[in-house]
């Protein structure tokens, strides 16, 4: 990209501006592909503000404040992520490249040449109660992953058969990773909330502890 941008003249103008376009329709075609993953997560996330508006304020406290900013999980090394079987090339922060409602969103696809499904880490400075909330959320369900207690759940606005969630605190946070299949897919071949736990269990030790 950066011999079309310093070209000059005619040819260094329509090369920058080629490399554009094909940056744009690549970013185009990723985004109606997932679309609906990303639909999802952004209702997901959004629900959380009526939450935070409501909450009752606290009188002012000697001890030490907790964190407010949660852990980014794009932070993870991309070696980790590709040793969990997911390519880290793809990797997007945020829904659409923003954060949402104060959580930090990192999400990649899994590796060619399957790519069917793409898992999202969310986290927020939350509890488990996030989650019990049936307007958005079911099949709640205790869960082993490697050494750490966790709730499976599956999301209402999702196909259950297709997606998984899991969630656990660390702390004053909310760690939940979710497996969204691609809509072009309908028959996977692997169960959802197996593969999830496997990657989250391989990436284990780059998850706050």
């Amino acid at each position: 990209m950066n011999s079309t941008v310093s070209g000059t003249g005619r040819g260094g103008t329509a090369s920058k501006n080629i490399g554009v376009l094909e940056e744009w329709t690549t970013a185009m075609h990723r985004a109606r592909r997932w679309l609906p993953a990303m639909a999802i997560l952004l209702l997901l996330t959004g629900c959380a503000s009526a939450t935070e508006d409501d909450a009752t304020p606290t009188a002012a406290s000697t001890t030490i404040a907790a964190p407010t900013e949660p852990w980014d999980p794009c932070t993870i090394p991309d070696e980790a992520i590709e040793r969990a079987g997911l390519n880290a090339e793809t990797k997007e922060s945020g829904i659409f490249g923003r954060d949402q409602n104060g959580f930090k969103i990192c999400g990649w696809e899994n590796q060619p040449p399957n790519n069917m499904y793409y898992i999202s880490l969310i986290v927020g400075m939350e509890t488990l109660d996030f989650i019990d909330d049936p307007n958005y959320f079911d099949r709640l369900s205790p869960v082993r992953i490697g050494t750490r207690n966790a709730t499976q759940y599956q999301q209402l606005a999702s196909e259950a058969s297709l997606n998984c969630g899991v969630a656990f605190t660390v702390g004053p946070q909310l760690i939940r990773a979710t497996l969204l299949t691609d809509g072009q897919v309908r028959n996977p071949p692997y169960d959802p909330c197996t593969e999830l736990n496997r990657v989250v269990a391989d990436l284990a030790s780059e998850l706050p502890n």
